[in-house]
């Protein structure tokens, strides 16, 4: 089974999550929009917001027991949406980050198709380009091969 199976996994557990598009609704009125890619920041319209964009910008590989080969994927989610009001800013980057966490960590195996996950990391920008905040959340998701 390859890495692009644990992806996929992942990116369906946060379409199709209640809670996580629930929250969504409520805060922007829209369903939350995932895709796998590599895109800048930048390219993304406000119309296509609240959004969660998924990169893999790591690998580490290491020996396991019994001669198994581990390797560690660092995944990289780009959540961003839109609020015109900034005192609403903070809370609602906790909440997305807090309902994404929640989501992945509901089945850190992933439907089977990795053998852990686990939150490293999170950092956002502060409210550096208001109205669009964004966030990114790293995730270590060990592969056994």
């Amino acid at each position: 089974m390859s890495f692009v199976d644990t992806l996929n996994n992942l990116k369906t557990t946060l379409e199709s999550n209640a809670n996580l598009q629930a929250f969504c609704q409520e805060k922007w009125g829209k369903a939350l929009t995932v895709k796998k890619v590599f895109k800048q920041r930048s390219e993304v319209l406000i119309g296509e917001l609240p959004i969660v964009l998924i990169t893999r910008p790591e690998r580490r590989s290491e020996e396991g027991l019994v001669r198994r080969k581990d390797n560690t994927h660092t995944v990289r989610l780009y959540a961003g949406f839109h609020q015109p009001d900034r005192e609403k800013a903070l809370d609602e980057t906790i909440g997305l980050e807090e309902a994404i966490d929640t989501a992945v960590m509901a089945d850190n195996l992933l439907g089977g198709t990795a053998a852990n996950t686990s939150f490293t990391s999170s950092q956002n920008d502060e409210g550096l380009f208001h109205p669009v905040y964004f966030q990114v959340i790293d995730f270590d998701i060990l592969k056994r091969a």
